[in-house]
């Protein structure tokens, strides 16, 4: 079997623009770099000759500027190979040091692909042959498999000086970016340093998990940034009508279509008006409608979204309990679904916002991790652990009366808007929290608030 060679996996535009970062910033991006890529990792062969000039240069002790890269690549004898014309045009190439790692990873991963391949092909080769034993050849390719995996295992490896030598500092202004990253919640933001992570977020009926979450989507794909919403249970007919029906509601206050009302053919001029809108805008926000996909297949279906970790993608999961899983454990599904969304987390520097269901014995109990131990071990794994709550919760704790209670929960549900309360109960990025809201179920929309005044939320309810 043969495999032309234009045919091979690579990533040639991210390949121009890493070369050309290497050449332009005085040096500050080699350091991360080398310990990642080798020359012959390069899929353009002249790209291999050139990452060896920029390495010369380097290990010279020289920023390696193009003009120094030229005057190598002269020694060596490999400029002829290059044309001058092609050298120079690389330095055109947009780029930003930020970029540079996560284009490195996309270059050695299509890398270790085309690696596979070959393995694969000599192993293919000499079976047709017949010259060699099966162990032979199974001891062979398990050696050239080998190879492709030692990479991965030495690249989570850091020593401590090198750390704090090579990559501390461009770690620190990677991390700085996201402090200017906004939810669009004025409360949550002033609380909430909300960087790449895991975030689980449970919520008592009534509460409004899936609103919350994808308003918050909109919101960070309204301040730029890329957005998924991975649906196992909306169409997303259902929430792009959430997004009309709250942007209505925001421009007409006294407006009556809701989303439903929508879905069902209803209109009004100022509802063309904000379709025409949506149609116009530059929003980077995109809906997964999933059914039967396992999380490895969700994780596949996201990781082409998620290749360039400097602008890897906020991602929503909405809901977590209801991913198809092969254990015969639900909390054993859950558990698995959870490490796996954590490693691929960190390996791509995604955001994952999680929905989770609660135990429904914690329904008439004010949240805490207990509301979430039939969900797995998330308190364990994720980052920071949301509850959403009506705030009538933070009053009844002790009180005995269920029939009564639920008398009362069913009033705050009730309300237009209904109070709610987002409660952290664990927070890696900082200190635990409460934020409030105004919650206006008939049009879909959260609007942040102080604290409510407990006696109206009550009705002088003791108990």
């Amino acid at each position: 079997m043969k495999l032309n060679i234009n045919e091979y996996p690579n990533v040639l535009e991210m390949e121009k623009k890493l070369i050309s970062a290497l050449m332009l910033k005085e040096s500050k991006v080699v350091p991360k770099i080398i310990p990642i890529l080798q020359p012959d990792d390069f899929y353009r062969p002249e790209h291999k000759l050139i990452y060896r000039a920029i390495i010369s240069v380097y290990l010279q002790g020289t920023p390696p500027d193009i003009l120094l890269v030229e005057e190598e690549l002269k020694r060596t004898g490999d400029l002829q190979k290059i044309s001058h014309r092609y050298l120079f045009s690389l330095i055109d190439y947009e780029f930003t040091t930020s970029r540079a790692e996560s284009f490195a990873l996309a270059i050695k991963e299509k890398a270790n692909l085309r690696k596979f391949i070959q393995a694969c092909l000599f192993s293919l080769d000499d079976a047709q042959q017949d010259i060699r034993t099966t162990a032979e050849l199974i001891s062979d390719a398990q050696r050239h498999f080998n190879d492709i995996i030692n990479f991965n295992e030495s690249a989570k490896k850091f020593a401590f000086p090198d750390f704090f030598l090579n990559h501390f500092n461009s770690e620190i202004e990677d991390m700085k970016n996201y402090a200017l990253r906004k939810t669009g919640f004025d409360n949550l933001d002033l609380l909430q340093f909300f960087s790449p992570g895991l975030y689980v977020i449970g919520a008592t009926p009534a509460a409004g998990k899936t609103t919350f979450c994808w308003q918050l989507l909109e919101q960070l794909a309204k301040n730029g940034e890329s957005c998924i919403y991975c649906s196992y249970e909306m169409s997303k007919l259902e929430l792009f009508s959430k997004s009309l029906a709250r942007e209505l509601f925001l421009r007409v206050p006294n407006t009556d279509l809701t989303a439903a009302d929508i879905r069902r053919g209803a209109r009004s001029i100022q509802l063309a008006n904000t379709i025409k809108d949506f149609g116009a805008s530059s929003l980077d926000l995109s809906v997964f409608e999933l059914q039967d996909e396992s999380i490895d297949d969700l994780l596949a279906l996201l990781r082409p979204f998620c290749l360039n970790k400097a602008k890897a993608p906020i991602v929503c999961l909405d809901y977590l309990q209801i991913v198809p899983t092969s254990r015969d454990s639900a909390k054993l599904g859950i558990d698995d679904s959870v490490r796996k969304l954590k490693k691929f987390q960190r390996d791509t520097n995604t955001t994952f916002i999680v929905i989770s269901s609660f135990n429904r014995t914690n329904y008439v109990h004010s949240v805490s991790f207990e509301s979430f131990k039939e969900s797995g071990n998330i308190e364990y794994t994720a980052d920071v652990v949301w509850a959403l709550q009506l705030n009538l919760m933070n009053s009844v704790q002790g009180f005995n009366d269920l029939s009564e209670l639920r008398k009362r929960i069913d009033k705050a549900k009730k309300q237009q808007p209904r109070q709610i309360n987002l409660k952290c109960l664990k927070n890696r990025q900082g200190t635990n929290y409460d934020c409030y809201f105004n919650y206006f179920s008939a049009h879909d929309c959260f609007k942040p608030c102080n604290n409510f005044n407990e006696k109206d939320d009550t009705d002088d309810f003791v108990p």
